[in-house]
């Protein structure tokens, strides 16, 4: 198991979209704080309220829009990790090689997992270091924060082999990435939307991208935010529909003919 871990990290590295797709989110959330502080510092002239409340709002909202991208991007990361292996053929050779199916893509998934918590840390670390440079002294390390952080954490391990098993699924990793970009930036809001109309809304709310939502944001104690999936239904949820994804994705690699 340890060659086969190696080996799928070492495909990994070699290519170089494992550090762009990573890259995105960081760069996003910093210019995202850059474009809200103008405005945040127009406000506060406004009122005449204290300049370090401008500086610690944007970063906020910097530290938001990364997060939520990062989600994304380890699906991504996680689509196109497994997807690549069927659109360029690889896997036959990998199965072939290796004394087993499950070995192989038990070694994938470890290894897209892991990618997915190293993206959402690396951003996070940046964010918390932004937060305590511009923050000023309006800004304090509690510990409400680090518990949305470290759900944000398990989100994006999730995030990520959720990319991988609907790659396993579709068997390719350009359908399986435009479907997760649709879902997740509009395709679960307008399903919510079908649902509340015909009288069943409060199902919409175990959907992937809302108990992602609801895991992160009521993580902290004291964080009870009605129209979200309150805990511990949303994290339940959500790794639910991982479980749904990898095990269906998983079934179909093992008996798919990929000669």
């Amino acid at each position: 198991m340890t060659t086969l871990l190696t080996a799928e990290f070492r495909k990994v590295t070699t290519l170089r979209f494992w550090w762009m797709l990573g890259l995105a989110p960081l760069i996003v959330g910093m210019f995202s704080s850059a474009i809200t502080l103008p405005v945040m510092r127009a406000f506060t002239d406004a009122f005449e309220a204290d300049p370090n409340e401008a500086n610690l709002a944007a970063t906020l909202f910097g530290l938001a829009v990364a997060v939520a991208l990062v989600v994304l991007f380890a699906a991504l990361f996680g689509a196109v990790n497994v997807g690549t292996e069927f659109r360029y053929k690889t896997l036959t050779t990998t199965f072939l090689t290796a004394r087993g199916r499950d070995g192989v893509i038990g070694a994938k998934l470890a290894v897209t997992a892991a990618f997915g918590f190293f993206y959402c840390l690396v951003v996070e670390v940046v964010s918390v270091a932004l937060l305590l440079t511009f923050g000023g002294d309006t800004f304090e390390l509690r510990g409400s924060l680090f518990a949305m952080l470290g759900a944000a954490l398990i989100c994006a391990t999730l995030w990520a082999l959720i990319g991988g098993g609907v790659s396993m699924l579709t068997g390719s990793s350009v359908g399986s990435c435009i479907a997760l970009v649709v879902w997740y930036t509009l395709g679960e809001m307008i399903l919510r939307s079908i649902l509340s109309g015909i009288g069943i809304g409060s199902v919409g709310g175990i959907l992937p991208v809302s108990a992602t939502l609801g895991t992160v944001a009521n993580a902290a104690a004291g964080n009870e935010i009605d129209w979200l999936t309150l805990w511990p239904a949303a994290p339940l949820a959500l790794l639910g529909w991982t479980a749904v994804f990898v095990a269906g994705g998983w079934a179909l690699t093992r008996q798919r003919d990929i000669t």
